[in-house]
């Protein structure tokens, strides 16, 4: 349709790359970041700070979206401060309102983004960024979907060898997040699993989201490649 086409040239304007790889390093900071403040400090790192820096890139990402950019940025500045007063307040409600709008955002900038890469023309450095992203957003989206139904209820998951729930948010959030990725790549350590049938829907929704988008995407660069060089002049 021509006003997704009309989306996928404004995403494309000067600038484009800049935003995207700024996401692109958040997404890879929120993942390097947690272990690796629990391994320096000895405690775990806030999930509410690093996921409050990748809401920030991607209301960015949508700045060239017009009223797309009023709806991002209306949903990253509730979901930032909501997550702002819920570690200063400790309030379960707050964090997981927050968490809803962030991944409202997160859903529609990864919508916006996998636009682009479908209606894109030629390879080129922000068709595998924005690729990149999207794969990672995926599984931050997933992320978010988990801990909010942990938070309602922590015996949807059994946490490997532990059998209670884990009752630290942040630390919780963070094996929510290893497990959303490990699920996205089909791994599958088995250490911990869903248990409710909600919990195992949204997982399965993910192994297969993953598996397809993997070849697809590979599939679409390929065939860009292809027909770049099909179009070259030969000498």
């Amino acid at each position: 349709m021509s006003w997704l086409r009309t989306l996928a040239n404004r995403d494309d304007d000067e600038g484009a790359f800049g935003r995207h790889a700024v996401l692109l390093g958040s997404l890879v900071l929120l993942m390097v970041a947690l272990p690796v403040v629990q391994v320096a400090i000895g405690r775990t790192a806030g999930f509410s700070p690093m996921l409050a820096l990748v809401i920030s890139a991607a209301v960015a990402v949508n700045s060239r979206q017009r009223g797309m950019f009023a709806v991002a940025a209306l949903l990253g500045v509730a979901a930032i401060a909501g997550l702002g007063f819920a570690e200063l307040n400790e309030s379960m409600s707050v964090r997981i309102a927050s968490q809803i709008c962030g991944l409202v955002l997160l859903a529609l900038t990864t919508l916006v983004m996998l636009n682009s890469l479908v209606q894109a023309d030629q390879v080129s450095r922000d068709t595998i960024v924005g690729g990149i992203c999207v794969y990672l957003m995926v599984g931050l989206s997933f992320a978010l979907i988990f801990i909010i139904l942990a938070e309602l209820d922590p015996t949807v998951f059994a946490w490997g060898v532990d059998p209670n729930p884990i009752d630290d948010p942040p630390r919780r959030a963070t094996q929510l997040l290893y497990f959303s990725f490990v699920t996205l790549t089909t791994l599958g350590y088995g250490d911990i699993s869903p248990r409710s049938d909600l919990a195992q829907m949204f997982a399965v929704s993910e192994a297969v989201i993953g598996q397809l988008y993997l070849t697809i995407f590979v599939a679409r660069l390929v065939g860009l490649y292809v027909g770049r060089r099909r179009n070259e002049p030969t000498i």
